[in-house]
């Protein structure tokens, strides 16, 4: 497994890491991204820099209409964050061939801070083997 480590700037912060990511060695089966932290998280989307101002901007407004949580009784400002990366999600799995990670023309892998700003977060990568198909089975399958 390896570690990218990134240092955020800003409260809400959504950056490319596809390029980070892509230059690792890669062997076929799928590369497993994941980030350890509840107040970020990872997505697929275009990264152009409007794009990312706009997830940013989205982030921020996504649970804005909710205010107050409960969240906030144990002097804890960020339940949006956490909200916020538990819908979006902490994990990516893409397939890997060639070596080279299988995105559409579009896709980038962006890392979204949602607590910021933040000097160490983890975006963690690892491997895992693909899938092979095995002979087709002639049993027949018994229900009850």
């Amino acid at each position: 497994m390896n570690d990218i480590e990134l240092t955020t700037s800003r409260p809400l912060e959504a950056i490319d890491v596809t390029e980070r990511i892509a230059s690792m060695m890669h062997p076929d089966g799928f590369v497993w991204i994941g980030c350890p932290h509840t107040t970020c998280a990872l997505v697929i989307c275009e990264a152009d820099t409007d794009m990312l101002a706009d997830l940013e901007k989205a982030a921020g407004r996504l649970f804005a209409s909710m205010e107050p949580f409960a969240h906030r009784r144990n002097n804890n400002p960020n339940a949006s964050a956490h909200l916020v990366s538990a819908f979006a999600g902490s994990q990516l799995l893409i397939p890997v061939s060639g070596g080279r990670m299988q995105l559409g023309a579009y896709q980038r892998l962006v890392f979204m801070e949602l607590d910021g700003p933040k000097e160490h977060r983890i975006v963690r990568v690892g491997h895992l083997p693909g899938i092979e198909p095995g002979p087709a089975s002639t049993d027949a399958v018994q229900t009850r």
